[in-house]
């Protein structure tokens, strides 16, 4: 039995579904077939049931000959004792990161909520929509913990060498998903000439749902690709993942935009957090504070 070699720790909403889609396709990596196994945050809790180490190694039997084993879970970027429980079992596992304009993040994550149901509205109209959200946003409610990465990211810069951490921006993965797969590659130590499929388009897409009763049908296909996908060539596991992909993005309207007033208020709880992670990552970070 084996465990990975990499991670990828988060962060939630900053394309973490997409990059795992992209490493799957990799010949030299081997994906966890359940992604966000979340072991090393929610093991053997509620909706989480891998309860033991040899459960978690039994999601990589499938491996073989793959420079690389992976697995995603953005738990693991915020959870106080992830940190600690990777490096204890896998100390020499590289970890990547993508990380999202935080106040953007946020609200994606409210956004996204709202279309699994776990956020429940009376109408869904955009006003409400907005008001609902702003009054998280004024309770400091436990979605903003999520984006401050510089405090989530001392935990493993204090445990790991910063040459094990690999950070890349959902920005650049939006604009230049190659050149950020091609840096990924580079660092997993495998062929960064391989050239992604990107034809599923956005693996993760918000919105809010056109009909419930198609939003409902169409949530019934992902169980059935997560059952296949271990079984199934890569090439069928692609196909079902992408039917429901497009189905789904095509069932989605758009949620109205983040108010710019509301925005601020978000970038000034945040703003510390990022002047620190700027120096952290020596990148301009200043778009996220307009």
């Amino acid at each position: 039995m084996r465990l990975p070699n990499f991670l990828v720790i988060g962060a939630a909403k900053a394309g973490t579904t997409t990059v795992y889609q992209y490493l799957k396709q990799h010949p030299q990596i081997y994906m966890s077939p359940r992604k966000e196994p979340h072991f090393f945050s929610k093991n053997g809790t509620k909706d989480y049931p891998i309860p033991t180490l040899e459960d978690y190694q039994a999601l990589f039997q499938g491996a073989s000959d793959e420079i690389a084993i992976g697995e995603a879970s953005t738990s693991y970027l915020t959870h106080p004792q992830a940190a600690e429980r990777i490096q204890y079992h896998i100390p020499n596992a590289k970890l990547i990161a993508i990380l999202r304009d935080p106040a953007n993040r946020m609200y994606s994550l409210y956004i996204m909520l709202l279309m699994l149901g776990v956020r429940k509205l009376s109408s869904y109209t955009h006003q409400e929509i907005i008001d609902d959200f702003h009054d998280i946003v004024k309770k400091r409610s436990g979605l903003i913990i999520g984006g401050f990465y510089y405090s989530h990211l001392q935990r493993y810069y204090s445990l790991f060498s910063a040459k094990q951490i690999k950070l890349g921006l959902f920005q650049n993965l939006k604009d230049n998903p190659d050149g950020l797969m091609e840096d990924l590659f580079n660092f997993l130590g495998i062929d960064s000439s391989f050239k992604i499929n990107k034809s599923f388009g956005s693996a993760n897409k918000g919105g809010i749902p056109r009909n419930k009763e198609i939003d409902s049908f169409i949530k019934k296909i992902k169980p059935i690709y997560h059952t296949l996908s271990p079984i199934i060539s890569q090439r069928w596991s692609n196909k079902i993942y992408k039917t429901y992909v497009d189905l789904r993005n095509q069932n989605l309207e758009q949620p109205p935009k983040l108010p710019h007033e509301i925005r601020q208020q978000l970038i000034e709880v945040y703003r510390e957090d990022i002047l620190k992670l700027q120096d952290l990552l020596q990148r301009d970070l200043s778009i996220w504070l307009q």
